[in-house]
């Protein structure tokens, strides 16, 4: 009994926190380096959530099995699945990483919320809302968001609002990573409506999406819904935000996710992407040896 009062207070710490580091890394709260099933050494989770996370980690895989069909590890799920966990074991550290723990929490300005709330009013006032917006279109068997049991919803901003995001968000990257000489677009995402129960698998994105910013538009949930990020630091950091309030996030070496089910009806998220640009170090002229390195940060 005591043990379990131990897993409930660690489970309630994680999901009530708004920023705070736990006292674990990888594959405790969700698979991230290597699979759950199957292992010889799940110590790690077990000594956290009990058998929790294992149980819930095989039900999931076993969902996008049943709706896709194969059979265990010969399965395109399980093939998929086997990528995500390589990209996260294999991609950040062939990455720069541009400052020190990888992510920051911060707001939209009072002029773009109040354009952004006028927007989202609008599609909030659909009949049968969110069940009315577009399905989100997933890869075959993808492994990201467990879309097979429930479809994630989508609805695009339009023209004007998506350059408002770009310039605030551009900003807020020029500030958090001064070094840069400038950032290039690489794509502005969403808005995308996760609902009742849905799991976002920790994962890491693919270049260019590099510098990236998630922008929490509305939520309606019976707990926090907490985004798990691995910092610089390889502790799991869980980030809670509000509507109106943004994560900054190193995505193509900070492992993120929400590996809980999301309590509640609906959390509705836009997703800003950015890879940074870096000016060569100027080489002297006058100098015996005119040879020089690039910047140190090169783009990988």
């Amino acid at each position: 009994m005591k043990m379990k009062a131990v897993i409930a207070a660690a489970a309630s710490l994680l999901l009530t926190s708004t920023a705070s580091a736990q006292n674990f890394g990888v594959d405790v709260s969700f698979p991230i380096h290597y699979n759950f099933i199957g292992s010889d050494d799940l110590s790690a989770t077990n000594e956290v959530f009990g058998n929790d996370r294992v149980e819930l980690y095989s039900k999931y895989m076993d969902g996008c099995i049943q709706r896709y069909g194969g059979h265990g590890a010969n399965s395109l799920c399980s093939h998929n699945e086997a990528d995500r966990l390589r990209l996260n074991l294999e991609q950040p550290k062939l990455q720069t990483n541009y400052t020190e723990i990888g992510f920051k929490k911060t707001k939209l300005s009072d002029e773009t919320w109040s354009t952004l709330q006028t927007f989202w009013a609008g599609v909030k006032a659909k009949e049968n809302f969110p069940d009315s917006l577009w399905p989100e279109a997933w890869p075959k068997a993808n492994t990201y968001v467990n879309h097979w049991e429930s479809d994630s919803k989508m609805h695009p901003l339009d023209t004007k609002l998506r350059q408002v995001l770009w310039d605030e968000i551009e900003k807020k990257m020029q500030e958090w990573i001064p070094t840069a000489s400038s950032f290039s677009k690489s794509s502005l995402y969403g808005v995308r409506v996760y609902r009742e129960g849905h799991i976002l698998a920790p994962h890491v994105d693919r270049d260019p999406l590099i510098s990236s910013a998630i922008i929490n538009i509305d939520q309606e949930v019976t707990e926090p819904w907490p985004l798990e990020v691995i910092g610089h630091d390889g502790f799991a950091h869980n980030i809670t935000i509000s509507p109106g309030e943004v994560i900054l996030y190193e995505s193509h070496s900070i492992i993120h996710g929400r590996p809980f089910a999301l309590k509640g009806s609906y959390y509705a998220n836009a997703f800003v992407h950015f890879k940074p640009d870096f000016e060569a170090e100027e080489v002297d002229s006058s100098s015996e040896d005119s040879s020089s390195d690039d910047d140190s940060r090169d783009e990988l």
